[in-house]
């Protein structure tokens, strides 16, 4: 035999010994290959699952920031008009038709909250803000013919007020006190109220049992939203 034939084949024997061991995956390896590409896929999930939660959260903490502090500030603006009146004192507030979850201030103005004419009302503009318990946001109406329901806050799941009582006139509060139909508005010289502000949706991996404390009451929650009581003292600057 010549030395070129002994050399093809020892060459075509190699060749043949290495296609058998790459001939394919044994059953262990293909399983190991299997349980690694699942703890990677898990490991990626997780990661989504957990960024997609905390954006979750934030963006709701966010929302809830936002709307108690323009709530904060739209009820400011609209309490302090309470007894504005150029020519004459007139009463601030109208106990006749508020309640415990509303305040309705009277001011001399030409249009009401709702950006109704107050012509035929003599140019007084009577607001109601009130919790809509159904909706859940502060809304205002105004007394025009075609006053309705507008949204001026959402996510409120809890609205108090008090009245600062001024008895001496010394132009201070000497008690602060819920509503009562028998107050006299003109002794009231300042409004503290009270706003239970949630996120826009359930925000939390469970449900948290809560008591939030607004003034003098406690509401108890116990769902995933998140909520922050935002308070604040408004004078009346109509006082004469």
């Amino acid at each position: 035999m010549s030395r070129n034939t002994l050399h093809r084949e020892r060459y075509s024997d190699l060749s043949f010994a290495d296609k058998r061991k790459q001939s394919g995956l044994t059953i262990i390896e293909l399983m190991i290959s299997l349980v690694l590409g699942l703890i990677i896929i898990s490991a990626v999930i997780n990661v989504y699952v957990g960024s997609s939660r905390s954006s979750s959260f934030t963006n709701g903490l966010n929302t809830m920031q936002e709307n108690g502090r323009y709530g904060v500030s739209a009820m400011q603006r609209g309490i302090r008009l309470a007894g504005f009146s150029p020519g004459q004192e007139i009463e601030p507030f109208d106990f006749t038709i508020a309640d415990q979850d509303s305040v309705v201030v009277r001011s001399q103005l030409p249009t009401d909250c709702n950006g109704q004419s107050t012509a035929a009302q003599g140019g007084l503009a009577v607001n109601t803000y009130r919790l809509d318990t159904t909706e859940w946001r502060i809304v205002c109406r105004g007394n025009s013919a075609a006053a309705t329901d507008m949204p001026l806050v959402d996510g409120v799941y809890g609205f108090r007020v008090l009245y600062g009582i001024d008895s001496d006139g010394d132009m201070f509060s000497e008690s602060y006190v819920p509503f009562d139909a028998n107050l006299d508005p003109l002794m009231v010289n300042s409004v503290r109220f009270a706003l239970l502000v949630g996120s826009d949706g359930p925000i939390r991996s469970r449900s948290v049992e809560e008591t939030h404390v607004l003034l003098d009451q406690e509401y108890a929650t116990n769902d995933k939203l998140s909520r922050r009581v935002f308070t604040t003292t408004v004078l009346l600057r109509n006082r004469r």
